[in-house]
């Protein structure tokens, strides 16, 4: 037997015990993956305390601002060099020599490097741009979340003080008989 056909064999015999070991499983009642079924597992560990809520406004924002802008880096260039592309194929009045991507040929113009230059610089500003705003957008709702969690403390604290200066509940009247 050649070597490809050993390993054929070989991943048809374990594919097999695996759909075997499965319908066992199946059959005994225990649920796929080896364990015992519901009825049998004992029941889950209460909840822990998993400690304070992550919060929007721990993370350090000025290594996001970095990510996001430097993310959008590439996306930007290539939008920015295809709208330059296509302004300057407009402007020149539709003329072949200065099609845009993915038009362009062997005696398409090349931009010169001041062109080229002005390209990256629109691009940067724009993904600099597109970090401020996700900046912005990050802090308003840190903002907006800190100012729910006061007012649900001040809630909370209020319900606890209410309760404490109610009276205790009157009995019920007996029914007379």
């Amino acid at each position: 037997m050649s070597g490809p056909a050993r390993l054929a064999l070989a991943l048809a015999l374990s594919l097999a015990a695996a759909a075997g070991a499965s319908a066992q499983d199946a059959a005994q009642g225990a649920a796929p993956g080896g364990t015992a079924s519901a009825a049998q597992a004992p029941a889950p560990p209460p909840p822990r305390d998993l400690g304070p809520v992550k919060d929007v406004d721990n993370e350090n924002a000025l290594a996001r601002f970095g990510i996001v802008s430097f993310g959008s880096f590439p996306i930007l260039l290539f939008y920015t060099d295809f709208s330059f592309d296509l302004g300057r194929y407009v402007v020149n009045g539709f003329d072949s020599n200065y099609a845009p991507w993915p038009f362009k040929s062997e005696y398409t113009e090349s931009p010169t490097e001041a062109e080229l230059l002005t390209r990256i610089g629109v691009a940067v500003g724009a993904s600099l741009t597109v970090g401020a705003i996700d900046y912005f957008i990050r802090a308003s709702k840190a903002k907006k979340a800190k100012l729910r969690r006061q007012a649900l403390l001040e809630y909370s604290a209020e319900e606890r003080a209410g309760a404490e200066k109610a009276p205790p509940p009157e009995p019920a009247p007996a029914p007379a008989p």
